[in-house]
């Protein structure tokens, strides 16, 4: 029951980071791809009806956390007491500059708002990145389950590292290039003219950018973490998720120069999926890996009994086809593409 749990919770942190993923990386482009208000509010219009949607998936990961690994869901918010903090004001500030500028006439003031949603975007985007990097890392664990990290130290890995190093850097780097190529894609499916070819140049360039990186961040995580090489070495179906990951993103690339537009935004998010679950495999039992692996906090250990799971699980089952529903009519209710004529009606 325990990895059925681990399972459902890495497809719920996967799907958040799918569907947010494309409005935080829109939140970025906007800045970049819009050259007057009515392209900018053409490129928002895009995410403006789902953006405080998808927000949900976070909450709804955070919830099962809560009720299925407790024991994980209090070491990460005592060791990440300050990110966590960061990643609540970014959240507020993010939905305020989505939001305000619609009630704005000064064009200062919508500027300063633009600002603040590429801001907060980019540092959401950096700082979840480098939190998955973390997990995925290890922490300093005690005997006790708790943890702390200062913001950096030195920047290399070791016994008491930073929440930044050069790993976690780099996979905030990776994580920025990934979900600004899948907010290119959604904007390449769902705008047209100018803003539509503005968008496809750039997702020409983020996919090459994104294929090198992703590469060079799946070399860097099999050598910072020994759990992988365990897995891997033991179960080498595993490799299968990565190379699957890479085939997908390939797949992007080929429906979008053949203007497959929604069929590539899928292909992309179909490689997020699988990239995470690549990470999660890899660390399977572990949950979070300890740097003494001692003190690693498991699927098994951080988790009520079984009996408890299973109750949960016959109501998580009905709720989230509930959610899928609801979600199913959102997106079906989208129009096709939003123009600059159709984004000046609201």
């Amino acid at each position: 029951m325990e990895t059925v749990w681990y399972i459902l919770l890495v497809l719920m942190i996967s799907t958040y980071l799918v569907l947010d993923g494309f409005d935080l990386g829109i939140g970025v482009l906007h800045l970049f791809l819009a050259r007057n208000r009515p392209e900018q509010k053409q490129i928002i219009q895009t995410i403006a009806p789902v953006w405080d949607g998808n927000e949900v998936w976070l909450i709804a990961a955070g919830g099962t956390m809560m009720m299925a690994f407790p024991g994980f869901l209090s070491a990460l918010f005592s060791g990440f007491y300050l990110p966590l903090t960061m990643v609540v004001w970014l959240l507020i500030f993010r939905a305020i500059s989505i939001e305000l500028p619609h009630y704005l006439s000064d064009s200062l003031w919508v500027h300063f708002w633009n600002i603040m949603l590429f801001v907060s975007s980019g540092l959401l985007i950096v700082i979840l990145g480098a939190a998955m990097a973390n997990v995925f890392r290890g922490v300093p664990l005690d005997e006790s389950g708790s943890f702390f990290e200062p913001l950096w130290t030195n920047f290399r890995i070791g016994p008491q590292p930073g929440i930044l190093d050069w790993y976690t850097i780099l996979s905030g780097i990776t994580s920025a290039t990934i979900l600004l190529h899948h907010g290119s894609l959604w904007l390449v499916a769902k705008t047209d003219e100018i803003v539509q070819q503005r968008s496809r140049q750039l997702a020409s360039w983020l996919c090459g950018l994104t294929a090198g990186l992703t590469a060079l961040t799946l070399f860097a995580s099999y050598s910072v973490q020994p759990q992988a090489k365990v897995s891997f070495a033991s179960h080498p179906w595993i490799m299968a998720l990565p190379a699957t990951a890479i085939l997908a993103l390939a797949c992007s690339f080929l429906f979008r120069i053949k203007h497959h537009n929604m069929a590539a935004f899928l292909s992309s998010a179909l490689f997020m999926y699988l990239v995470i679950f690549s990470g999660a495999a890899a660390l399977y039992p572990n949950i979070l890996p300890g740097l003494n692996p001692e003190f690693s906090l498991t699927i098994y250990n951080s988790s009520p009994p079984a009996e408890e799971l299973k109750t949960a699980l016959y109501w998580w089952i009905p709720g989230i086809m509930l959610v899928g529903i609801y979600f199913t009519i959102m997106f079906r209710s989208l129009p096709k593409t939003i123009s600059t004529d159709a984004s000046e009606e609201h």
